[in-house]
């Protein structure tokens, strides 16, 4: 993330302060001065992502703040190094000093004041991963931790989830003054050419992932790298000068397309489009800035210049204070806890920036000393050190009861070798970031019956529990992730395909049943009807749907044990989710009229309406907001074998 402190460019419009590199030259050390407006830039970027985390309605595509804090961060980072290497003056050492001054002070507070509260807020598991996830941001690396360990996007429990944008940055800017160095003899023509051809490489691998791996396109640098240079290019003035009139339209359009994205994009909408039109629209606001335009002086209007200014403060402790906040409590924030967390935050980052940014910048933004990066390597390893050492000895720092240990050890299930098994993840369930192809889970046995479980996630978790009550019968499996089984398709691509091809192709002939499970919702009604119907066409002989399971708005292990050690229940039933039951009615009755036979979770949890709680060893019925644990998962597959015989 693009910290608000940052060094700015020489005033004035982009068309005016790109000269070409011999200009650069003569002025040998330009004058570099402080831009209001792009103070003003960075509230339209911060805003959008704290309302969006904070609950507030109506801003799903938030997110897309994070790419404008990218252009603009490719912007100012290129205007400077590029005029200091130009004039001679560029020094790769002050350059990290900069950075570190900037970026560093602010962000090691947050950390540790962030462990320190993980140690008394947080059960074992999730002490255990922000330690590693504060190791990860201390090396710079976090986009890849959370890349490897955290679901597709992010979770709102984790504290230190946003430091990967922080990550993308301090990788970028390692790497790029490097670039520049070793092409300070080519022509700005040239280097434009340059940056432009990686550009559209770094866009093409973003599109790649958008396909293959999502989590990868929204993490890791390879994909985003082409929005910061998109900003590279206009502070090299890779654009035709823009007249005052054109100036204003433009900067208009830019301002419309991030706004825009903020109210109406959605995450699984395909790439590029529309998630170019942010990093566009900032570009265009680059580049079209003219003084005395409508869109100057909102820019320039002070309430939002003073955003600007705290706004790497502010993205810095929004995060940490909203997982915080959520331990315990339903994860779906309302206005209510908006009103809560948006004073919070603001406070927070109003400290930090007049308490530990502006006196670290007055104190070492000038000098040559190499303290500072002494300072850097020394913090940044002590930090690391604690972060490994409070992920060691997390059930020590934590200690809970045998009982409500059990229950909290359910947490992240999912990724244990037992959890995998369950799912049948390395062989026949496609994640985002995991694609098996065994060809043998598609594939009929002769001399057996076969039985055909196709969906996401949801009829993944049944796997296990569905191969061993069907035995001898063999299992045929066709699941991945996001992609619930109807004809249509829906969720990504990659996964698509399969669920389609198990719909479409299999040979029903050999077939005994065909069971269709999945996080359902009330618009897949006529669609799963249809796919009953067609199945049915074709001459399946038995079609099994197995209802919604049983949501709540919370992880229910850290819930259930935090439940336990109050003695008090009665937060379970304000965060199980109310629609699903009535959903459950609507879906047995259209998969009955279809000619399919229904299978119900909330008949096995929620017996007489009331739910269980705990399997009859003690464990929880869930790993997580939905998803069964091994023993939940046996009576419905009981359930699904008898629908079968019948």
């Amino acid at each position: 993330m693009q910290d608000p402190a940052a060094d700015h460019p020489p005033a004035g419009g982009p068309a005016r302060v790109h000269l070409a590199r011999e200009q650069l030259a003569r002025e040998h050390r330009p004058s570099l001065q402080h831009r209001p407006e792009i103070d003003g830039l960075r509230s339209f970027a911060i805003l959008p992502i704290l309302l969006l985390h904070c609950g507030v309605p109506g801003l799903r595509g938030g997110f897309v703040g994070v790419d404008v804090f990218f252009v603009i961060s490719g912007y100012l980072i290129t205007a400077i190094i590029h005029s200091e290497i130009a004039g001679g003056s560029f020094s790769l050492a002050r350059f990290y000093r900069r950075r570190i001054v900037r970026i560093l002070p602010a962000l090691v507070l947050m950390i540790a004041v962030v462990l320190a509260l993980g140690c008394a807020i947080l059960l074992p598991i999730p002490l255990r991963d922000l330690g590693r996830s504060a190791a990860a941001t201390a090396a710079f690396g976090s986009n890849i931790y959370f890349y490897a360990t955290v679901d597709y996007f992010y979770s709102d429990l984790t504290p230190l989830v946003h430091t990967w944008s922080l990550a993308v940055e301090e990788q970028f800017y390692v790497l790029y003054p490097l670039l520049l160095m070793a092409t300070r003899k080519l022509s700005r023509e040239r280097l434009v050419v340059l940056l432009a051809a990686l550009s559209v490489a770094s866009l093409a691998v973003g599109g790649y992932f958008a396909m293959t791996d999502p989590a990868a396109g929204f993490y890791l640098l390879p994909a985003r790298v082409w929005e910061l240079l998109a900003g590279a290019l206009v502070a090299l003035g890779a654009y035709p000068r823009v007249s005052r009139r054109w100036a204003a339209v433009l900067s208009w359009f830019g301002l419309l397309a991030i706004l825009a994205c903020v109210v109406a994009i959605k995450p699984s909408w395909p790439f590029p489009v529309p998630f170019a039109l942010p990093v566009a629209g900032s570009a265009l606001m680059l580049i079209a800035y003219s003084p005395g335009t409508v869109v100057a002086r909102v820019l320039s209007w002070t309430p939002l210049r003073w955003i600007g200014l705290i706004s790497y403060s502010l993205y810095l402790w929004h995060r940490p204070i909203i997982a915080l906040y959520l331990q315990g409590r339903s994860e779906v924030l309302t206005i209510q806890d908006a009103l809560v967390l948006l004073p919070l935050c603001f406070a927070a980052a109003i400290a930090s920036y007049l308490l530990v940014e502006r006196p670290a910048l007055r104190r070492w933004r000038s000098g040559t000393g190499l303290l500072p990066h002494a300072w850097a390597v020394l913090t940044l390893g002590v930090v690391a050190a604690a972060g490994l050492l409070i992920a060691a000895q997390a059930e020590r720092i934590r200690p809970l009861p045998p009982e409500v240990a059990r229950v909290a050890g359910y947490l992240r299930f999912d990724k244990t070798p037992a959890g995998r098994a369950q799912y049948a993840t390395d062989r026949c369930f496609a994640l985002p970031t995991h694609r098996p192809n065994d060809p043998a889970c598609l594939l009929p046995e002769a001399g057996r019956d076969n039985v055909l479980l196709v969906g996401d996630s949801h009829a993944a978790q049944l796997s296990q529990a569905l191969s061993r009550a069907i035995a001898p019968a063999h299992l045929m499996q066709a699941t991945a992730a996001g992609c619930r089984p109807v004809l249509e398709g829906r969720g990504l691509a990659s996964c698509r395909t399969l669920t389609l091809q198990a719909l479409k192709h299999a040979d029903l002939a050999r077939i005994s049943a065909v069971v269709l499970a999945g996080r359902w919702f009330a618009s897949d009604a006529p669609l799963l009807a249809d796919t009953v119907r067609a199945l049915r066409a074709r001459g399946a002989r038995r079609v099994i749907v197995v209802g919604p399971v049983v949501e709540y708005d919370a992880d229910v292990p850290d819930l259930l044990a935090r439940s336990m050690l109050a003695h008090d229940f009665t937060r379970m039933e304000q965060v199980r989710l109310a629609d699903r039951a009535p959903l459950d009615r609507t879906l047995r009755k259209v998969a009955s009229e279809a000619g399919a036979r229904y299978v119900s979770h909330f008949a096995i949890e929620c017996p007489q309406g009331r739910c269980l709680l705990f399997t009859a060893d003690g464990g929880p019925r869930h790993i997580d907001h939905s998803h069964l644990t091994p023993l939940a998962a046996q009576p419905v597959a009981e359930a699904i074998r008898r629908a079968i015989a019948d």
